[in-house]
């Protein structure tokens, strides 16, 4: 199977796990659970799961030196920035509004990667986040056509949208080293250690406080391993695999993911506009991915081989 194919998977199991992530922190936040508490257990049960499973199984790559920097600066991104905008956002905002937000980080993302790195900023690219944006904005509108949000949940959503960017932008100079693997588990090691003095000097007290229960450690639980781990270790793949730039497009279904798991939990209802604006965007994240240019020099070459053995073929019966 082309390797491409996998990181489609990859990348689809990415969006459907941070799909789900805004219900289940939704549900920690209306459970008691502070953003800080929550973060802090994420990212610590991902951080000594991941190390003890590949540690183990001897699949971590060795670091240099000189780029424990950047791993710093990976973590500070994300987990640690990122995390604080969506966390304390959704207090503000309903899960499928804080993940509509969210998924406007490819608009970025490109132009960044193109000022940074000189990536190929191809028009499909362009076209196919201009397409998610229009399909973005149709399903925040409410049924009487009103925009009625919480600017402070907005401000700290689009905290999180430009610290993914700053991610993205790291991002790319790690996985040219560094296997997924390596990646999500080093960021995550470093991103619970900026956290944990967070949580005993402010959230400690909070915390013993806490009823643990199935209905809260499940989600805790979910957001560390699928959501902290195997999605970061799935996109950091994907990622090496195909350009950053379409890799952070596949973020503009994160919402989709989320209304629908949404709605057939019963949270939210699903409007026409929300319907609408799922079709578009499917169709900006499809249409980001085509390489017109390579499927028209494709065409042209087997229709000039065509051509040829057009030619050769009559000779060749003659004899």
């Amino acid at each position: 199977m082309n390797q491409k194919i996998y990181a489609y998977i990859a990348i689809f199991f990415s969006m459907l796990f941070w799909g789900m992530s805004f219900i289940w922190t939704k549900d920690l936040l209306n459970a008691g659970f502070t953003p800080v508490i929550i973060i802090t257990l994420r990212v610590f049960i991902s951080a000594v799961l991941l190390f003890t499973v590949f540690k183990l199984a001897g699949k971590l790559d060795k670091i240099d030196k000189k780029d424990y920097k950047l791993f710093l600066m990976l973590a500070f991104f994300e987990p640690f920035l990122y995390f604080f905008g969506e966390n304390w956002g959704l207090q503000f905002l309903d899960a499928s509004l804080g993940s509509i937000i969210i998924s406007t980080i490819p608009v970025f993302v490109p132009f960044l990667m193109y000022f940074f790195h000189k990536e190929a900023l191809r028009w499909q690219i362009v076209l196919g986040v201009f397409l998610t944006i229009i399909g973005l904005g149709v399903m925040t509108i409410s049924p009487n056509l009103t925009f009625d949000v919480s600017g402070k949940g907005v401000a700290l959503m689009f905290l999180a949208v430009f610290s993914a960017c700053g991610y993205s932008v790291v991002l790319f100079k790690v996985i040219q080293k560094y296997e997924a693997i390596t990646i999500t588990t080093t960021q995550n090691i470093i991103g619970a250690i900026y956290y944990i003095p967070l949580f005993f000097i402010f959230e400690f007290k909070t915390f013993k406080t806490l009823t643990f229960s199935f209905e809260t450690l499940y989600p805790i639980f979910a957001l560390a391993i699928l959501c902290s781990s195997i999605a970061f270790i799935c996109y950091s793949y994907s990622a090496k695999r195909l350009s950053i730039s379409k890799t952070t497009v596949f973020t503009n279904a994160v919402p989709i993911v989320t209304i629908i798991f949404v709605v057939i939990l019963g949270k939210e209802i699903l409007t026409l506009s929300k319907v609408i604006g799922i079709i578009i965007v499917i169709l900006g994240v499809f249409l980001s991915q085509i390489d017109f240019k390579k499927r028209i020099i494709k065409r042209r070459y087997y229709a000039s081989k065509n051509r040829v053995s057009a030619k050769v073929l009559p000779g060749i019966q003659g004899k």
